[in-house]
């Protein structure tokens, strides 16, 4: 299964307070999403400000997308929310 995650579109702040950033899965792109918990838990985030999400989610960027790169393998390239438990 081909997987990217192009820089075409900036990553943004959701009203349930997830961040949300696209990836290209077999040609199609679609949304994924990070819990503000999974964002504090193990990225640093220190409150559901825009600015706080965007920082923790770019700091943790690499360890994000690898994880979310498996969630697509696994459930066939559709959108999901990543939660804190989903991270070691």
């Amino acid at each position: 299964m081909e997987i990217e995650f192009p820089n075409f579109s900036m990553p943004k702040v959701t009203a349930m307070g997830t961040v949300s950033f696209q990836a290209k899965v077999e040609g199609e792109f679609i949304w994924c999403e990070i819990s503000f918990e999974a964002l504090r838990d193990h990225f640093g985030a220190i409150s559901m400000i825009g600015n706080d999400l965007l920082h923790a989610f770019h700091c943790g960027k690499i360890d994000i997308e690898e994880t979310a790169r498996r969630y697509l393998e696994s459930n066939e390239g559709r959108p999901m929310l990543l939660m804190s438990s989903d991270f070691q």
